[in-house]
């Protein structure tokens, strides 16, 4: 009887069992920061731990009694001001006078801009401030793909108001008011009208500058999630979203993503476009999450945001189930290794169904088709991970069981505006 697959979440089980194995011969034990404002990242820390490294990380102070791997971890310490540079490069050069820090790496999208930061200043190997600008600043990132001829959607500046006027006038409506550097679709508003913008912009005081508007494309918006070693795309699996991020925010419903057919061309042509998306803004190692829109109309794709990161919203356990390749992991031995190899990897297909609950801790027992292999256990959440060769299946479960957890257990927050 085949065993059955443990999900990434619950993968530190397993890792416990086996944290005394030595390093790989090719792999130098090394001190790494892990930059986390929130507790995410804990398959990194522990095979890095598995690896023979040692583990420091640096959080929020609303964090810092949340659930950490501590026995897996060398040291867990705050800061006070997260994102208060010189305060983050006091603490942590101060650190270094004690410990050597060799490799710097942020757990999550917030956390990008100050690894980057601290590498730096502390001249450690990794992504640096210019390229990072590529990855975390919607505005950057946009002009530099339009620049290699890579599809955005028609954008422009919110700095000088008569280029806001003239866009306006040459892009019909609706539009999208973006902030540069909030996460996914945090921040972001549904334009309809001239009138509506200007209202907006006024509102937005000195923070104008910071925002973007940008044409909406109605359409299927896709996430590709990469494994790059010295520019390379080595690994990239292609997902779906069944609602896009942005709808889901503005009006609720089920979250839904799962791996296409890889016979689909948009596989294809998702796989070559994203090669050019890489290569446009110069990621050298490391992971990626990058999303992109199929315009309804012409179907035509275009990119939308990059992430220099793993996605989240168990995009990871997806890839994982399927392939049995965990971004987490591969970004520990890209990170840690002189010559990164992809390891060997199957190709089958999963998907994730994930929602806020009303209840404390939701039912799923009823949820128990065979292509379940992973059922989340947390409070006011409910999600599941299907797998299956067949990608039909998957994506037909994923459609179902969404529908039903509507249903049965569906309750929507409204976001939060940022203004």
């Amino acid at each position: 009887m085949e065993k059955k697959k443990v999900a990434v979440e619950e993968r530190p089980k397993v890792v416990e069992n086996i944290t005394k194995q030595p390093a790989l011969p090719e792999e130098q034990p090394l001190n790494i920061l892990c930059v986390a404002c929130v507790v995410s990242g804990r398959p990194f820390m522990l095979e890095a731990k598995r690896r023979g490294h040692k583990v420091f990380v640096m959080t929020s102070e609303k964090s810092l009694g949340q659930e950490w791997p501590r026995d897996q971890i060398a040291e867990v310490f705050a800061i006070k001001k997260f994102f208060d540079e010189k305060e983050v490069r006091n603490t942590v050069s101060y650190l270094a006078r004690y410990h050597k820090i060799d490799r710097i790496v942020p757990m999550g999208d917030f956390d990008v801009e100050i690894a980057c930061m601290l590498r730096e200043h502390m001249r450690i190997p990794g992504m640096g401030e210019t390229t990072m600008r590529y990855f975390r600043d919607k505005l950057a990132m946009r002009m530099k793909a339009r620049e290699d001829d890579v599809p955005v959607p028609d954008f422009v500046h919110i700095l000088h108001h008569d280029d806001v006027y003239r866009y306006m006038l040459r892009v019909p409506p609706p539009w999208v008011l973006k902030p540069r550097q909030e996460a996914a679709s945090m921040g972001v508003k549904l334009m309809h009208d001239d009138q509506e913008v200007w209202r907006e912009i006024e509102k937005l005081g000195d923070k104008q500058s910071l925002y973007l508007l940008e044409k909406y494309l109605p359409g299927a918006v896709y996430h590709v999630d990469s494994v790059v070693s010295e520019r390379e795309v080595l690994f990239a699996g292609v997902s779906k979203y069944g609602k896009p991020m942005l709808d889901l925010n503005v009006s609720g419903g089920v979250y839904t993503t799962c791996l296409i057919d890889r016979r689909d061309p948009d596989w294809q042509a998702l796989q070559e476009l994203n090669k050019k998306v890489i290569a446009s803004l110069g990621l050298v190692r490391g992971v990626t999450h990058i999303e992109y829109i199929k315009e309804r109309e012409e179907g035509k794709f275009y990119f939308l945001e990059a992430g220099a990161r793993v996605g989240a919203a168990k995009i990871p356990d997806v890839l994982w189930h399927a392939t049995d390749i965990c971004l987490w992991w591969e970004w520990v031995r890209i990170e840690t290794q002189k010559h990164y190899e992809l390891p060997p990897f199957r190709e089958e297909y999963a998907g994730a169904v994930v929602t806020l609950a009303r209840q404390e801790w939701p039912d799923l027992s009823a949820y128990n088709d065979p292509e379940v292999c992973w059922v989340q256990k947390k409070k006011y959440h409910a999600g599941i991970v299907v797998k299956s060769p067949d990608p039909a299946r998957v994506e037909t479960l994923t459609k179902q069981y969404a529908e039903r957890f509507a249903h049965d257990f569906m309750a929507h927050v409204p976001r939060k505006e940022t203004t």
